[in-house]
């Protein structure tokens, strides 16, 4: 098996219409929920949130960095808009990196990092880094 990755930015709080944020944003996200509606784990989430991601990924050769940088090249031109509804909503900014890690020792690890457009990006919206690795 290959390694598989997805990065995404997701934008969570007590309870805000996520569609309110597509159109305040002008992007469509790859998944949004709201509080209260059914989630993957829980009968019912008790948060809202509005996710846009790279997609996922699989092969041998997984480089964070690219992924991260073509998702906040998207992103970018939204920045102000991104500050201004999560002032308004009071949003947590977060960039998630999931990673699914080969066990094969023949094939290579993750790159993992972050330019510096990325880094910058993240700190004007405010945003935190999660990483989730898991083997495969």
């Amino acid at each position: 098996m290959s390694n598989e990755a997805e990065v995404y930015f997701c934008l969570s709080g007590d309870d805000f219409d996520p569609n309110e944020v597509t159109s305040y944003l002008d992007l469509r996200p790859t998944e949004s929920k709201r509080k209260g509606d059914a989630g993957r784990y829980n009968s019912k989430l008790e948060f809202s949130y509005w996710k846009f991601s790279s997609g996922k990924k699989t092969d041998d050769i997984i480089d964070v960095y690219e992924m991260a940088s073509r998702l906040v090249a998207q992103l970018s031109p939204a920045t102000e808009r991104i500050i201004e509804i999560s002032a308004k909503y009071k949003l947590t900014a977060c960039l998630q990196v999931v990673l699914t890690i080969t066990t094969n020792q023949t094939k290579s690890t993750p790159a993992i990092g972050f330019d510096e457009a990325v880094i910058k990006f993240l700190s004007a919206v405010g945003a935190s880094i999660d990483v989730d690795t898991y083997r495969d």
